[in-house]
């Protein structure tokens, strides 16, 4: 498969055998916001339909769109559920066997949150709370964590691998992590605000907050 990174993104194995992180600034954008994609897992309708709804959230909001897949693409996203979590690779690979989106059920598709984020991982996003400005907003409790995770887990982006597009930081992004992420118990939270919360958690279940649409749209250059 490749080795884990932040939990949910799975890092394409390199030839040299030295995994990096890809610089989502320079590449692995879907040209013209279009993600050709099929379906191979066996899921049923219900959710089948969650998968649709995530997919119509970047419709609605965004000019990304997901489209079914022809003989012509050469490259499309392949989104199976596999007894292995939920997790994507990150922005488009040359490679279709890393063009992959893994929703494991039903515990990925209780909501649209899970397929949004991992989605938004398959267009080149990172999560939030490893941005290149987070010691502003957040502090890390490595306490509250097992040993010889952070790093990889929770170490933040270089700002040649990042950017913000001088958008807020956002505690609700669906790209943002619950306080318990990663957490030995849930008696010592991980992830700490720095500044007082406009909401009262974490994350996003049901899909994106408004900086998520702001930050596509920036990205994939949408008019609107």
């Amino acid at each position: 498969l490749g080795t884990y990174y932040q939990g949910d993104i799975m890092l394409v194995p390199p030839a040299n055998g030295r995994v990096s992180i890809p610089d989502t600034l320079t590449s692995y954008i879907w040209p013209n916001g279009t993600v050709p994609f099929e379906i191979v897992g066996n899921f049923s309708n219900s959710e089948l339909n969650t998968i649709y709804s995530a997919m119509n959230m970047f419709k609605r909001y965004t000019c990304v769109r997901f489209v079914r897949r022809t003989e012509n693409d050469e490259l499309f996203v392949s989104i199976v559920n596999n007894n292995t979590g939920c997790y994507s690779y990150i922005g488009r690979q040359s490679d279709n066997q890393y063009n992959l989106i893994n929703l494991q059920t039903p515990e990925c598709l209780m909501a649209e949150g899970t397929p949004v984020h991992e989605m938004m991982h398959a267009l080149g996003f990172y999560h939030e709370f490893v941005r290149p400005d987070r010691d502003d907003y957040i502090s890390i409790n490595r306490s509250a964590l097992p040993d010889n995770i952070y790093d990889n887990n929770f170490g933040k982006l270089r700002s040649e691998d990042g950017q913000t597009y001088n958008i807020s930081y956002n505690y609700g992004s669906v790209m943002h992590y619950s306080r318990y992420a990663g957490a030995q118990s849930r008696e010592y939270p991980v992830l700490i605000n720095k500044v007082i919360l406009k909401v009262s958690y974490f994350g996003n279940e049901n899909g994106f907050a408004a900086t998520d649409v702001m930050e596509i749209n920036f990205r994939y250059k949408c008019s609107n």
